[in-house]
């Protein structure tokens, strides 16, 4: 039976713990302000200077990067899966394409997830499971095609600044949105991420966000993640009402990540599901 290692990105905000009890690499999304790297280990730091009005930038992870972890991996394993958020919104899919063009004699696969953050995190647990249960590559690669469709996510914003900040949405849009205490609701489609609905408040957006679920799936059993940017207490608040609303087979919370919050700033919450 061939070794089969997986590996992802920090941007599908996979938990930690996850990533380790299933050895799944992620590659860390980097973060910039003023020409220097952000540390992100810990993430205090990065809040507070967006809090303080600072604007950090993010970049696709190198390709030297991916080159690293795959070259390291292809010592003990005989063959790499790396699997990446949607390359409609970033280059880490085209890095990794690049990393394992300079590593041509070893088996690597590379696959655009078509998907943001835990819907990237979903598929990426389905390909570490499937591995580990004994499927083979191809197997798995096509549990991954198979499953791109079942996952799905939304996302309320307390704020539409950020986006604003980093030239998602315009100035005017940005106030407006203020003024009027509109708080949109985010869907990640086919991999974008779009407007899809709003509300007035956050609450009845995050209440909005399960029963747009429930109409999508119904009854179904489904592996759920309230994901989040620097709002620990509400997520677990929020869990626990998603948890009571959906037929969860597996449930938990997820931090965002640097590299999707500087979009949306803190308070940013989503819901993300797979169907079984």
């Amino acid at each position: 039976m061939k070794k089969i290692k997986i590996v992802t990105d920090s941007a599908s905000s996979l938990p930690g713990y996850l990533a380790e009890k299933y050895n799944i690499s992620i590659i860390e999304i980097p973060v910039h302000l003023g020409g220097k790297n952000i540390p992100t280990g810990s993430l205090d730091y990065f809040y507070k200077l967006l809090r303080e009005g600072n604007m950090p930038t993010t970049s696709a992870p190198s390709p030297g990067s991916y080159y690293q972890v795959y070259k390291e991996a292809c010592k003990e394993y005989d063959t790499v899966i790396s699997i990446h958020i949607s390359g409609k919104v970033s280059g880490t899919y085209q890095s990794a394409c690049l990393a394992r063009e300079m590593l041509e004699d070893e088996d690597i696969r590379v696959v655009d997830s078509e998907n943001i953050s835990m819907a990237t995190g979903f598929l990426t647990l389905v390909a570490a499971r499937a591995a580990g249960e004994g499927y083979s590559v191809d197997e798995i690669i096509d549990k991954i095609d198979k499953m791109k469709h079942k996952v799905g996510g939304l996302v309320a914003l307390p704020t539409l600044k950020y986006l604003a900040k980093g030239g998602r949405v315009s100035q005017i849009s940005a106030l407006l949105g203020n003024i009027l205490a509109i708080k949109p609701i985010l869907i990640i489609n086919s991999g974008e991420v779009k407007l899809t609905d709003k509300a007035r408040s956050v609450p009845q957006a995050l209440t909005r966000m399960i029963k747009m679920v429930e109409e999508r799936i119904g009854d179904a059993r489904v592996r759920v993640a309230v994901i989040h940017s620097d709002a620990q207490e509400k997520a677990a608040t929020y869990l626990e009402k998603v948890s009571e609303n959906l037929n969860s087979a597996e449930s938990f919370i997820a931090e965002m990540g640097p590299g999707l919050a500087v979009h949306g700033g803190p308070g940013m919450m989503g819901l993300v599901w797979m169907e079984e």
